[in-house]
């Protein structure tokens, strides 16, 4: 008995085994003609044949069924594009494995839009944002009706009223009537808004920040009507203040009375001290590493302070920073700084100390920075050798914009800087100085990308022998024209060494194309240098690379020649970080 049932069992599994080596075989192929303008794979996408075309237990009697409930399928979804009285011509036909399954549509005349009657009422009638929504309302007299559009012109009046705090907002109507004998519609809306609420008092819960300087950071302001971005730029305002790990801002809907809506916020602090060491490697600096230490809350007044050193094969600096948020209309922070820093390349070598105050603000969509500053520099280069001692006030405006920050596909960077000093006001020498500079990354199909970058700088100076090298001009390296040595290029002096110049021109082209995985190659051209004159000639470079996008960012190695007379080598450039 127990030999019988197993070779039932047997048997039975290999007749399955053989019903499914048998479905694998049956293929069907689905055609779909006359359909509306860029509606068709919307309707191929809707027909169940297609959802089962790779079904593994499709039989042909469950294809023949599949078949006819096509057309029923088509028939309820032609409708929702305007065409109420569309025919569907079927055939299914079968050639050796393959069944084709084919569906011609006739259309006949589509319906169109007599009148659109769309209501505000309620505090909403005198709403700018609803009135601005009836103007553009996307179904239109004399067009054909399209259900899609008149369900998605439901939900932006939803939406709308609830960004707005509308929360007692109902469509009391909302209807299309259709005439197939004259093949017109007519569309009905009436939205009843109710009253509009407005915000409760902001209450934050108790934190390492005082609660007048959180209220500070917030847009919203008691009895002021309700917008969810305000809601949004509060919830942004504290993740940005570097003071918490996590923010909750929630609207307490359910909990709305009397026209008033209040706001939950939850907040958790970070850890009052933040510690960061870095390695890393350039060709301009050679070796490096830093280390760093924050307080990111010195005291209930979100007061911070900050220390760092860097060293390099060029250089080292320490630096120290205070700052305090000011939060004003105007300014967000200010704060007071001092730095110490050597450098020696083949071009200069320079011994400074420098300390002042600067503030930062948000203004025209741009981050503004303008500070003064002591600045006291004993450098070598050339046959300048020199101590300066300058007060320089400056202003910079900088925006950077990218769809990644880390591997932009598409965005890109400006800043402009304007700095000076005068010996009026206890400084070695006069000079007014402007720095332009831009890069820009344009995503070329899949793979691709198109890099341009440029820098633009001019100093009027009364006595340049008195400028520290540090506010001159120089070009060569890794960021500026690659195949020639860090800041190698500029005028030079009687001692045939570069002394810096008074102007700079800088740009740069560049193709770069992922290959495999995550491996790509470059192509690329430099191009300009630092000028004492607009008509001292310029000097250009053309090389390859190739990028790996590694975990801790992109690496580029690129090789390049200069193509000037006096270009006698190759440089080999490495960089590695993020684009912008």
């Amino acid at each position: 008995m127990l030999l019988r049932g197993s070779l039932f069992a047997v048997l039975l599994s290999l007749f399955f085994m053989a019903g499914l080596v048998q479905a694998e075989d049956l293929i069907i192929s689905v055609q779909l003609d006359g359909a509306p303008e860029g509606k068709k794979d919307t309707l191929l996408s809707g027909l169940s044949i297609v959802k089962h075309q790779k079904n593994q237990l499709l039989s042909s009697k469950r294809i023949h069924r599949l078949h006819e409930q096509a057309v029923d399928e088509l028939s309820e979804m032609l409708p929702v594009y305007g065409y109420y009285k569309a025919k569907v011509t079927s055939k299914l036909e079968k050639k050796d494995n393959i069944w084709l399954a084919s569906y011609q549509l006739n259309l006949a005349e589509p319906v169109t839009i007599q009148a659109v009657n769309v209501t505000i009422e309620g505090e909403g009638l005198h709403d700018e944002s609803f009135q601005w929504l009836l103007e553009n309302f996307p179904l239109k007299e004399g067009e054909v009706l399209n259900h899609e559009q008149y369900e998605s012109a439901k939900k932006n009046l939803r939406r709308l009223a609830a960004e707005r705090g509308y929360f007692d907002g109902e469509l009391t109507e909302h209807r299309v009537e259709v005439s197939l004998a004259n093949n017109k519609a007519t569309i009905y809306l009436v939205y009843q808004s109710g009253v509009r609420y407005v915000f409760s008092k902001t209450v934050f819960p108790k934190t390492v920040i005082n609660n007048e300087l959180l209220l500070k950071l917030s847009p919203i302001k008691q009895g002021a009507p309700y917008l969810a971005s305000k809601v949004l730029a509060l919830r942004s305002h504290l993740n940005n203040s570097g003071y918490f790990n996590s923010v909750s801002v929630t609207t307490l809907i359910d909990e709305r009375q009397n026209g008033v809506v209040p706001l939950a916020i939850s907040l958790e602090p970070e850890t009052q001290y933040r510690y960061s060491a870095g390695l890393g490697f350039g060709t301009d600096s050679g070796a490096r590493a830093s280390l760093g230490w924050e307080n990111r809350y010195v005291n209930n007044r979100g007061h911070r302070f900050s220390a760092g050193t860097k060293f390099s094969q060029i250089g080292n600096s320490l630096s120290a920073d205070y700052q305090m948020p000011f939060w004003s209309p105007k300014i967000s922070d200010v704060g007071f700084n001092a730095e110490f820093k050597n450098k020696d390349t083949e071009s200069s070598e320079s011994r400074s100390f420098a300390v002042g105050s600067y503030y930062k603000t948000d203004r025209w969509g741009w981050n503004e920075t303008g500070s003064i500053k002591f600045l006291n520099e004993n450098f070598d280069v050339s046959e300048d050798d020199n101590t300066s001692t300058l007060v320089i006030p400056s202003i910079a405006w900088s925006k950077t914009w990218a769809d990644n920050s880390i591997y932009t596909r598409q965005g890109g960077r400006l800043s402009l800087s304007l700095s000076g000093a005068s010996e009026a006001v206890l400084s070695d020498t006069t000079f007014a100085q402007m720095v332009l500079r831009g890069k820009y990354i344009q995503s070329i199909g899949e793979k691709g990308r198109f890099i341009t970058r440029g820098a633009l700088g001019a100093t009027d100076v009364s006595d340049f022998t008195k400028l520290p090298s540090s506010l001159r001009f120089f070009a060569g390296g890794d960021s500026s024209i690659r195949g020639f040595d860090f800041e190698s290029l500029g005028p030079e002096g009687d001692d045939g060494e570069v002394t810096g110049g008074r102007y700079l021109l800088v740009g740069s082209v560049e193709y770069e194309r992922m290959l495999v995985g995550n491996w790509g190659v470059a192509v690329f051209s430099d191009f300009g240098n630092a000028v004492n004159s607009l008509h001292d000639p310029l000097e250009y470079s053309a090389g390859l690379g190739i990028r790996w996008k590694s975990p801790i960012g992109l690496i580029r190695f690129d090789i390049a020649k200069g193509l000037s007379d006096s270009a006698d080598s190759i440089g080999f450039h490495v960089v590695i970080g993020p684009d912008l």
